[in-house]
C-alpha cells in the first residue's frame, strides 16, 4: 500500500521532530580542566555543581583532567603539568576517578570535593572518598600506576583533539560544541536551559 506525499512527508518530519526531542532530552555536557587551576576550581563550585543539582536526570557531564599539561613521552607516558608535578598527581587521581567511579553524580561529588584542596591530592582523595562511602584505595592505586598514566595519556589525546584548541580553562563544550563555551563558562543553566526540550521546571 502506497501512501500519499504529503502524508509521507508529514511522518518525516514527525520522525525528525520526535528525534530532535529525544537528542535534546538530555544535555551532553563536556568539561576539560586542570586540578589546580582557580578558574577551574571556582567553575566546579560555581557553574557545575550547582547547574547539575537543577537537573541531574536530564544532564550528562564528561569530565577530561588534563587541560595545559605536556606529554613528555609514551612508553611509559611522561608529563610535564602546568603547576607542577603536585598537579600531575592530581590529574591522575582524577583520570582513574572518572573509570572507578561508575555513578555520575558520585564522581562530580567526588571531583568537586577533590578539587576544592589540591595540596596533598591522595590525602584528600582518601578523605573525601570516606565521607562520600567510596573505595579510595583503587583510585590511589591505580593513580600511582602505569594505568594511570595511561588514562591520563587519553585524556590528553582527547583535549588535543578539539577544535579550536586549548586557550582558556576551562573549556566546556555542550553536545560536543564549543559554539557558546564563553557563555557556559560562566552562565551553564542558562545555557543548558536553552536546549533543553522538554525545559525542567528549574529552567525561567
Amino acid at each position: 500500500m502506497f501512501l500519499p506525499r504529503g502524508v509521507l512527508s508529514a511522518f518525516g518530519l514527525a520522525i525528525l521532530f520526535h528525534a530532535q526531542v529525544f537528542a535534546d532530552n538530555t544535555a551532553r555536557v563536556g568539561v576539560y580542566y586542570e586540578t589546580l587551576s582557580p578558574a577551574c576550581r571556582e567553575f566546579f563550585i560555581n557553574q557545575l555543581i550547582p547547574t547539575y543539582k537543577h537537573a541531574p536526570e536530564r544532564i550528562t557531564v564528561t569530565l577530561v583532567p588534563f587541560g595545559n599539561t605536556v606529554v613528555n613521552s609514551t612508553n611509559p607516558p611522561t608529563f610535564t603539568c602546568e603547576h607542577g608535578e603536585t598537579e600531575c598527581e592530581g590529574l591522575k587521581i582524577h583520570s582513574c576517578a572518572i573509570a572507578l567511579v561508575q555513578d555520575q553524580t558520585t564522581l562530580l561529588n567526588l571531583a568537586d570535593c577533590t578539587i576544592r584542596n589540591q595540596t596533598d591530592p591522595e590525602a584528600i582523595l582518601t578523605e573525601c572518598a570516606t565521607t562520600l562511602g567510596i573505595e579510595w584505595r583503587p583510585i590511589a592505586d591505580c593513580a600511582k600506576s602505569t594505568n594511570g598514566s595511561q588514562l591520563l595519556k587519553v585524556n590528553g589525546d582527547k583535549t588535543n583533539a578539539l577544535n579550536p584548541g586549548v586557550k582558556e580553562l576551562p573549556i566546556i563544550t555542550l553536545y560536543g560544541s564549543q559554539s557558546e563555551e564563553s557563555q557556559l563558562r560562566t552562565n551553564l543553566w542558562n545555557g543548558i536551559c536553552k536546549v533543553l526540550q522538554p525545559k525542567p521546571s528549574t529552567c525561567q
